[in-house]
């Protein structure tokens, strides 16, 4: 039904006659529970408002993702007193002022109604729904694990937008605040956006102390207060906020880290991916420490296989031909990962012809649409007998989310544990380390970025930055050092290859690398750390063990001449075979590649305001 009249003024879609506490139906707080999740970006839309007098801004935002004049809505007021009696219908006006195509009214009481076929078939044509506010446990107890849920979930897959408001609003994280002042009551939502805690008229109510307990109930969970007037909206990877007042988030404070509280106001944007992660590893970090996870008490070393780190921009020559001899020659089978470049996977030739041109014979492209496919075991058949991976530039947390914590990483490392070989230049560089430098997906000017500081860990105990000298990045290393002292800081200057086996690195390429190896206690005085950098050159080598440079012999596959280079490894321009013939421009993949769009590609954010608060 579309019905052409005005807007109506802002109305209060949340605001309830209390029921009684026995109507309440709250779950008892549940033991301590850590988020074991991996955090991705969500499919459709959400609309997440915090109660109160919303702004029209907020509705047209929901009508915008629903389709607007095509919009098909179904509104569900289950978490109201008055649901199903005559005196909904005025909180059910103002949706049909809207100019949508339809607007539809599902509600019942009854679980098994809720489990019907016929009773929910309308969410199969919808294309927007939303709940109203009341008592979350009510739309909870009558639709969670029903056909309704299963439609819901549907319809979000296929792109539609689901909102909600005050209880509409609670129900939306798997984790439910269910009542309580204070302290939280905790049960379970519908679990549309996983990974958080969300509380409403979060400001208005006072509720701060509420959500914090709330995240030591459950650690590894962001906390996401949304006040009054207010709406969070979740598309893709993206917190962005509507409305009059803002939205708070939480990290959770744990034994060596302060609370972070972040604030977002209307027209400002935040990585939600990024903060579940953070606060994932926060957790993991009460168990074991980051430092001790990442430092060298694992022993700087390759003790199988060799790995062979580029510093971005052209790649030496040389480097290619020792990538192709570490795998066991022209014939091995070899595998180049484009995850790094974006979420559809560019052309076969743009990313093996390098190597089919330099010799090898049996190049495949390792592309995973989705961390699904990174369980498949059929993807992971490439892997399989592979004696050589090649991770292309990009952005380094998009092998992150693709990759970590998944089967395929050890499908990689079972290439070194074969004897093989693994390469990456620049983003495929600094994630062969365990400490993984500019991993945030908002940019990568910062070189730690909490949620992204894990990389692959191929070279235990190190942290690889690339473009070294050509961003002048040594300040960023030595403050790196200075927080974690355990870990060896590695800069690897562009057109320069590390070829590394066991203890020992050699260089190759046209400059330098950086090695930051000093370990030992911190200075009880407190005083700032001196960090001596050692500098090895092309034609040196430097030892793990010893944290010296070393020499080497000279040997005709480590030749070192600039003139014999060729483009980085995504263009399709051959190896030089002579000295005389010059290389073309190389190929800056952080900065001039373009990546394509997608939902799961963050655009420039207009960053919140953050800050650390200890002891709350």
């Amino acid at each position: 039904m579309c019905i052409d009249a005005a807007p109506p003024l802002p109305v209060d879609l949340s605001t309830e006659v209390e029921p009684p506490v026995s109507a309440m139906l709250p779950l008892p707080a549940a033991p301590l529970e850590m988020a074991t999740w991996a955090p991705e970006p969500i499919e459709g839309s959400l609309v997440i408002a915090g109660g109160g007098v919303l702004p029209p801004a907020i509705f047209e935002k929901f009508m915008e993702l629903a389709g607007d004049s095509t919009a098909r809505l179904v509104i569900i007021p289950t978490a109201s007193i008055y649901a199903g009696t005559p005196e909904i219908e005025p909180k059910i006006d103002p949706w049909r002022h809207r100019n949508a195509a339809s607007v539809h009214v599902l509600h019942t009481r009854s679980r098994d109604e809720a489990n019907s076929e016929e009773f929910s078939r309308i969410l199969d044509q919808a294309t927007g729904v939303w709940f109203m506010g009341g008592n979350q446990n009510w739309i909870t107890s009558v639709y969670a694990e029903t056909r309704t849920e299963t439609r819901l979930r549907a319809l979000l897959q296929r792109g539609g937008v689901i909102g909600g408001t005050s209880a509409g609003a609670a129900i939306m994280s798997q984790v439910m605040i269910t009542g309580g002042k204070y302290y939280p009551q905790l049960g379970e939502g519908l679990g549309f956006l996983q990974g958080v805690v969300v509380d409403q008229h979060f400001l208005k109510r006072q509720r701060e102390t509420r959500l914090k307990s709330a995240l030591t109930l459950r650690p590894g969970h962001v906390g996401v207060g949304i006040d009054e007037g207010t709406a969070l909206v979740v598309q893709g990877r993206r917190f962005d906020v509507v409305g009059d007042s803002e939205v708070v988030v939480y990290l959770p404070e744990n034994s060596r880290k302060p609370l972070k509280e972040t604030r977002i106001s209307h027209g400002r944007s935040t990585d939600f991916v990024t903060l579940c992660r953070a606060a994932i590893e926060r957790a993991a970090e009460d168990k074991q420490p980051l430092a001790v996870r990442q430092s060298s008490i694992a022993r700087t070393q390759v003790p199988q296989g060799t790995l062979v780190i580029v510093g971005g921009g052209a790649t030496p020559a040389a480097a290619i031909e020792r990538f192709i001899e570490a795998a066991g020659g022209p014939e091995a089978p070899m595998v180049v990962v484009s995850n790094a470049l974006g979420d559809e996977a560019p052309p076969a030739s743009q990313v093996v012809n390098w190597l089919t041109k330099a010799g090898a014979r049996h190049v495949s492209q390792l592309h995973t649409s989705s961390r699904a496919e990174a369980h498949d075991p059929e993807k992971a058949k490439l892997l399989e007998t592979a004696r050589g991976v090649w991770f292309t530039g990009g952005r380094q947390w998009r092998l992150v989310d693709r990759y970590l914590d998944t089967p395929m990483l050890s499908h990689f490392q079972n290439v070194l544990k074969r004897g093989g070989v693994i390469g990456g230049t620049s983003a495929g560089a600094s994630i062969q380390g365990s400490y993984l430098v500019r991993g945030n997906p908002e940019g990568n000017r910062e070189i730690s970025a909490e949620g992204y500081e894990r990389g692959f860990g191929f070279l235990p105990g190190v942290a690889i930055d690339q473009h070294f000298s050509e961003r002048n990045r040594l300040a960023d290393l030595v403050s790196l050092k200075t927080r974690y002292p355990e870990l060896v800081a590695m800069g690897i200057d562009e057109s320069t290859a590390v070829i590394v086996k066991g203890t020992q690195l050699e260089v190759i390429g046209k400059q330098t690398i950086t090695i930051l190896d000093q370990t030992g206690p911190h200075d009880p005085s407190g005083s700032e750390r001196k960090f001596e950098p050692a500098v090895v050159r092309s034609g040196e080598a430097y030892d793990f063990a010893s944290q010296k440079r070393i020499a080497i012999a000279e040997k005709s596959t480590q030749v070192d001449s600039p003139s014999v280079m060729i483009n980085s490894p995504l263009t399709n321009t051959p190896p030089s075979n002579t000295t005389e013939n010059k290389s073309s421009e190389a190929v800056d993949l952080e900065k001039d590649l373009p990546l394509p769009a997608a939902t799961n590609s963050p655009p420039a954010l207009k960053r919140p305001t953050t800050r650390t608060s200890a002891g709350q």
